[in-house]
């Protein structure tokens, strides 16, 4: 499988072959081809980090553009690095797509059985977790951030996915996008510890390093992707990017590289009619 590229009127995207001829729309937004100033440039698509509302609406335009999506109907949540995930419907439309004040509040997964309604998160660091059964037409987008993944927010995802719609785990389909690589993210022990709960003895040695200053290297996207596994998605059903955000910081906005002042890519998930 090999990720793609995309630019469409100088806005760019990535998106997944493990969707390629499906009916869904699924991407994650570049920095390039926005209206955003410094240190926002371009294609910020966060509300929330002290960027001017009509700069990041005009990039919110531009984006839904390419992807042949209306931006009134994005769904978007206030983000909390928690695991609380909400199930959304045609009446959801529209929630945080203008305006922080009418994001869903304090949720990190968003998940839909209706056509048309798209489902957003917004990262600089943190995992993209996409994930869609083509039987039983679900979908779902979740925030793997260093605490979403201890929490294990991508088994829960696939949990209620099966529990609510009667997904099958093998069937499920699940894309892991841009986020800090297992190289860049330096963390301390807390992590570590948080983490070591969820995998055996087999799985652990390739999640991180241990550096010679005390501190550890952990890899976000390594951990989602064993979870993807654990919850019960076939290896061959899960494509990971293999794009570490600090890294290609030209491509993608990282919180860590940029020390905190930056933009937001978008994740966007839509099944389609």
């Amino acid at each position: 499988m090999k990720l793609s590229l995309q630019n469409k009127g100088n806005v760019a995207f990535l998106t997944f072959s493990l969707f390629d001829g499906l009916p869904l729309k699924a991407a994650v937004s570049c920095r390039k081809g926005g209206v955003s100033g410094p240190p926002f440039s371009s294609l910020n698509m966060g509300l929330h980090v002290g960027d001017r509302k009509e700069d990041v609406l005009e990039n919110r335009k531009r984006y839904c553009r390419a992807l042949g999506i209306d931006e009134a109907m994005l769904i978007n949540c206030s983000q909390v690095h928690g695991t609380h995930i909400e199930m959304v419907s045609e009446e959801d439309r529209g929630r945080g797509a203008f305006s922080l004040d009418t994001a869903i509040p304090d949720t990190d997964g968003l998940i839909t059985a209706s056509p048309e309604v798209p489902l957003t998160m917004n990262y600089a660091d943190c995992t993209p977790l996409f994930f869609y059964d083509p039987v039983k037409k679900v979908c779902a987008l979740s925030h793997g951030g260093w605490r979403g993944t201890a929490g294990d927010i991508a088994g829960k995802t696939v949990s209620l996915m099966a529990e609510k719609y009667h997904s099958r785990r093998e069937d499920i389909l699940g894309a892991i996008g841009p986020a800090i690589g297992l190289h860049d993210f330096e963390v301390g022990e807390e992590v570590i510890l948080a983490m070591k709960p969820l995998f055996s003895e087999e799985e652990w040695p390739s999640l991180y390093r241990r550096k010679e200053n005390g501190k550890y290297l952990f890899g976000l996207a390594e951990a989602n992707h064993c979870l993807m596994k654990k919850a019960g998605l076939l290896e061959n059903h899960i494509e990971d990017c293999h794009i570490s955000t600090w890294a290609a910081n030209d491509l993608f906005y990282s919180y860590r590289k940029e020390k905190g002042r930056t933009g937001r890519h978008m994740a966007v998930l839509m099944m389609e009619p």
